[in-house]
């Protein structure tokens, strides 16, 4: 028959020598007994003693501290948006967090590092590409359909707007003011350098480009006033690398009289460098000056209609230099925020990777944690202004 011991426990009652403390035993199916002393329980008891002497005492006494009273919310201040690149400045964070910068850690100028011999190494990779593009109008002229037997190609712009062929030069006068208020932002922008050799690469791509777009395939002239050269039949090396220094030193322009050389119409210089020249202007130039954003663009807009309105170009020449200059633009620029850079593999980072020029750009941009801030600054030690702190 089963037994229970029960243990009658008095607080505030106990006692040093454990006389407090009796065991009884009853039965389950019987009235309990009165209790009676048990002298083979003693262990059991002085345990129970020392646990209620020692243990519940301490519980008692470690009471948890009272919840304090709630702190009332205080109001965030909105984010300052006097700032309009918030989005890439590497410091700013909430104002709950607080980050210690050891004391000569230049944290800002350690993420975006000048490295100047890489903006050179781009530089003259520009420099190849232009060499290469001018080295193939040089070829392809002597390869042009003959302007007395092959009429141009059916155009739907140009079958129904006769050629004016002063509106190639006010192209290219738009062609020289944008690229100028480019070149001004660059020069002006405090991590230049970075910039600089951004814009190097990705313009020597599009020259290497179009160095192969217009040798594969030698369209007929698309005009029929402008002036070409007249074929030498003469595809010596030093025939041709003499045209090509001629072209360069030209600029490409056909206002200075250096750009008589017909068969580059795949596809438009005039496009790409207009497009090429809103796109700088655009992604790093403060977000304040829109009106010079919208200029710009007006400016790329007319000088594409003004190219067409000469005949300097097919139409499919312009969709197409527009097409290829934002996709490299927009693509190279999308890369510089992707997981892959991080060291994350996977099939993402194995696909981006198949770029030819991914090995380049990866050298380039290795030390640059994605895009700069658009900062500015006087690019020489003197005179300082505050001009520019205030722009940025």
């Amino acid at each position: 028959m089963p037994y229970y011991i029960s243990v009658l426990y008095v607080p505030g009652s106990i006692q040093p020598n454990g006389d407090w403390m009796t065991i009884s035993t009853r039965s389950p199916e019987k009235e309990p007994s009165p209790p009676k002393q048990i002298n083979f329980a003693e262990p059991l008891v002085a345990s129970v003693r020392v646990y209620l002497a020692n243990e519940l005492p301490a519980k008692r006494l470690a009471l948890p501290p009272p919840d304090p009273a709630p702190e009332p919310e205080r109001e965030r201040e909105p984010p300052c948006d006097s700032d309009p690149d918030r989005e890439h400045s590497p410091t700013r964070l909430a104002p709950d967090f607080i980050v210690e910068i050891p004391p000569g850690a230049g944290a800002r100028e350690e993420r975006y590092p000048k490295e100047i011999w890489k903006t050179i190494l781009s530089f003259f990779f520009l420099f190849c590409c232009v060499c290469v593009n001018m080295t193939s109008l040089s070829l392809v002229h002597e390869r042009l359909p003959d302007r007395n037997t092959t009429p141009p190609l059916n155009d739907i712009v140009l079958d129904n707007v006769p050629p004016h062929d002063w509106a190639l030069s006010v192209s290219e006068y738009l062609i020289m003011v944008s690229t100028t208020v480019a070149m001004l932002v660059v020069v002006f922008h405090k991590h230049r350098f970075i910039v600089s050799r951004r814009l190097f690469f990705i313009i020597g791509l599009l020259y290497l480009y179009r160095s192969v777009t217009m040798f594969v395939t030698v369209l007929p002239v698309s005009s029929t006033t402008y002036y070409c050269s007249p074929k030498t039949n003469d595809t010596s090396p030093l025939h041709v690398l003499r045209r090509a220094f001629y072209l360069i030193s030209g600029f490409g322009l056909s206002i200075n009289g250096k750009h008589t050389y017909c068969g580059d119409y795949i596809y438009s210089g005039h496009t790409m460098v207009l497009v090429l020249s809103y796109l700088v202007v655009a992604e790093y130039s403060p977000r304040r000056l829109w009106p010079m954003h919208w200029a710009l663009w007006g400016s790329a807009l007319l000088g594409v209609s003004f190219v067409l309105l000469a005949h300097g170009h097919y139409t499919v020449d312009v969709v197409i230099a527009y097409y290829v200059t934002t996709r490299l633009f927009w693509t190279f620029h999308s890369l510089l925020v992707t997981p892959h850079r991080s060291g994350a593999g996977g099939y993402n980072s194995y696909m981006i990777q198949r770029e030819w020029w991914y090995a380049l750009f990866s050298y380039l941009e290795r030390n640059v944690r994605g895009p700069v801030p658009r900062r500015y600054e006087w690019p020489l030690p003197w005179p300082r202004t505050k001009l520019f702190s205030r722009l940025s």
